[in-house]
């Protein structure tokens, strides 16, 4: 206990970068979003509450900022509390005790709260909870979309190419969109390509640090090579089908699964020679739907050979695959752990996932924190539960002798600050 508690304190005063967050880029997005109901639920906690068995019906009644907050508390008080004691309601429980010093939301709380959150919804709130309260001196984000600059004093970005290998919604004229906005026209598959590196050297432009992929919400990743030949066929095929279209009805472009493989190979052939990082979404779906399979980290080991300059970031431990994950990159030098969304998917797994990670991986591998979180409040409890898990594991390693205390502080600021800057950033 005593060793838990030095290196609790210890891991509490380390700067924390981030490696990942869905936060909005700029704080005045943040205006008007201030139902707490509302916000809460925008992601995790509510997956819990329609695994419990609530209705999607009733969840979208509950998320209503039009209607009573009581009424729609009451709706789903039952479900919350079948989920408390997991590590999404455990997180929000966490901030909001130390936010707001209220214990927890339930019913006889749901009313301060609403009000606290409320008067909460200010300019520089965003600020307080990363910097002051949480000692994030950097996090990385990925607001999924968009053209636009970062607070590089808060942030800096990751951005996805999905649009060149799935198109997303489906129904989105991406062609035209890319046409326009980049003055070209697609005709071919080098067409395609071309454009892609106009809108990456855009993104680098506007302060992109590396790639994301979360195409295992679609897809299996395994990504097979393809001859330039067959994925060029291809693709012309799907241009036609999109022309023969009319005009008022679905312009999306339905890319074979070829030519995704082939587009996918393109871009990790461009970062291999930028010295680019990708940041794959590996292991458990947020939501209730998509298919665990398709997010096997193991899928994506023809790749880590074929692209050695690409630092490969997998995240969330791929759990339940981590014993999977733990093998890819002690095997591969350029393939490593992100901890980011494991400690609130199940902080237990998380722990266990650690102490092995610390014994087969080399410990500059590993990145202990992201939040994974569109809500600014939420990531002070996960952070919570991550310093918590960071120093048991470590204090567990001290009793074991396996570690002196001096080693453990030392991991716990690669984990949680050296490492993710080293691989992320380059020591930005």
């Amino acid at each position: 206990m005593e060793e838990y508690k030095e290196i609790l304190d210890y891991i509490r005063q380390v700067p924390v970068i981030d490696t990942h967050e869905h936060l909005v880029h700029s704080e005045d997005l943040l205006q008007g979003r201030d139902d707490v109901l509302q916000e809460f639920l925008i992601h995790y906690m509510s997956s819990d509450l329609i695994s419990s068995g609530l209705c999607p019906e009733v969840l979208a009644i509950a998320r209503d900022s039009e209607r009573d907050l009581v009424y729609r508390w009451k709706l789903i008080e039952d479900y919350w509390e079948f989920c408390r004691h997991t590590g999404y309601a455990r997180a929000l429980d966490d901030s909001i005790r130390e936010i707001y010093g209220i214990d927890g939301i339930r019913g006889s709380t749901i009313e301060e709260l609403g009000e606290k959150f409320r008067e909460a919804n200010r300019p520089g709130h965003m600020r307080e909870i990363l910097k002051d309260l949480c000692n994030i001196e950097l996090a990385i984000i990925d607001p999924w979309t968009g053209r636009f600059e970062c607070d590089r004093s808060l942030f800096r970005r990751v951005w996805q190419p999905q649009n060149y290998i799935i198109p997303m919604p489906p129904e989105f004229d991406i062609v035209g969109w890319l046409e326009e906005t980049y003055a070209v026209e697609i005709r071919s598959l080098n067409d395609w390509l071309k454009v892609f590196e106009m809108e990456l050297d855009e993104n680098i432009s506007n302060g992109i640090v590396g790639l994301k992929s979360v195409l295992a919400y679609h897809r299996p990743i395994r990504f097979e090579e393809v001859s330039l030949d067959d994925a060029a066929t291809a693709f012309r095929k799907a241009l036609e089908e999109r022309g023969r279209r009319r005009p008022d009805r679905n312009r999306g472009l339905l890319i074979p699964e070829i030519v995704q493989d082939y587009v996918m190979h393109y871009i990790l052939s461009v970062a291999n020679e930028r010295g680019l990082f990708i940041q794959f979404h590996t292991g458990f779906l947020e939501g209730n739907r998509g298919i665990l399979s398709n997010s096997n980290p193991e899928l994506l080991e023809n790749l880590f050979s074929k692209y050695p300059r690409v630092k490969f970031d997998l995240f969330h431990i791929g759990y339940p695959y981590w014993g999977v994950t733990a093998a890819l990159a002690k095997t591969y030098p350029n393939v490593f752990i992100d901890m980011c969304w494991s400690h609130i998917i199940s902080p237990v797994s998380a722990r266990n996932a650690l102490s092995d990670f610390l014994d087969a991986v080399p410990f500059n591998k590993i990145s202990g924190f992201g939040g994974d979180y569109a809500i600014v409040d939420a990531i002070y409890g996960h952070l919570k539960i991550a310093r918590e898990n960071i120093a048991r594991v470590l204090a567990d390693k001290i009793g074991d002798s396996t570690l002196t205390v001096s080693q453990a502080v030392r991991i716990a600021e690669r984990l949680l600050h050296d490492n993710p800057k080293e691989i992320l950033l380059n020591n930005l």
